[in-house]
């Protein structure tokens, strides 16, 4: 009986200090979780990274990408063609946006006939989207993918006189842009005697546009281009478009001349 006695009071105990314990655990998450809870202390400390301090090369690495770099070296100094002038963008118009949009319009449209597609009436492009300049002489692969890093592609769009006559005025806004196929004047920040391949602009009937996909979503404030009549796309990239050109004139061994001819311009 005694030992019974004993085992129950040890039993007692047990359980007198699993609630203890219980307690002691619920008071603490209770703290844990409380909102009076703050940050003590905090730590932070700076890293600087400095050509000098950071040159070291990793000479495994360095191995290993040599051959790449070395591949992709030859495959960018590729000599594509050569200008007799170097070729820079400027507002309204400019050697580079003419030769661009020039390009672009006529390989885009042999594209489209050759597909069944829609050919365009004009084409536009943004400034923004030229990120550098051609030179004068040889011109390579790696100078067209400095011109246009982005994989863009061209796509045509059918498109109402009203929301042509818009991108004119965007674009008379913005005082030019790349463009081809299309000649006007800037009044007052506005597209004035617009002509289309030589005709007068018609705003009652529907024209299709040339453009990249890029624009076509929207994209530089070109909001009225997300909604044609119809979008057709081109499968045809605008930097593979400009090098498909520069490789012909190469092998003709034809070189680029580009000059101003008053597509955009100002009212005097």
């Amino acid at each position: 009986m005694k030992f019974i006695y004993h085992c129950s009071q040890f039993y007692k105990m047990i359980l007198v200090c699993r609630n203890l314990l219980l307690l002691v655990l619920t008071l603490s998450l209770s703290a844990g979780c409380s909102d009076k809870v703050r940050i003590q202390k905090t730590e932070t400390k700076e890293y600087a990274f400095s050509k000098d301090g950071n040159s070291g090369i990793d000479s495994l690495v360095e191995k290993r990408i040599q051959p790449y770099r070395d591949k992709m070296s030859g495959e960018m100094n590729t000599v594509l063609a050569e200008s007799v002038q170097p070729l820079e963008k400027n507002t309204p118009e400019s050697r580079l946006g003419n030769f661009v949009a020039d390009v672009c319009l006529m390989q885009c449209n042999q594209r489209m006939q050759s597909t069944g597609g829609s050919v365009a009436d004009f084409l536009i492009l943004n400034n923004g989207g030229l990120r550098k300049g051609l030179p004068k002489g040889n011109i390579t692969k790696g100078d067209v993918y400095e011109l246009m890093p982005f994989e863009n592609e061209l796509v045509v769009l059918t498109m109402t006189g009203v929301n042509v006559k818009k991108i004119f005025n965007f674009i008379a806004s913005k005082d030019g842009a790349p463009v081809s196929g299309v000649r006007f004047q800037i009044q007052d920040k506005q597209a004035v005697n617009i002509s289309i391949q030589g005709a007068a602009f018609d705003s009652t009937r529907t024209y299709t546009v040339a453009t990249s996909d890029y624009l076509a979503n929207g994209g530089d404030q070109f909001s009225m281009l997300a909604d044609p009549i119809r979008r057709e796309s081109s499968g045809l990239k605008v930097r593979d478009a400009i090098m498909q050109y520069l490789y012909i004139q190469g092998k003709t061994e034809e070189k680029i001349v580009v000059n101003p001819d008053g597509r955009i311009s100002h009212v005097k």
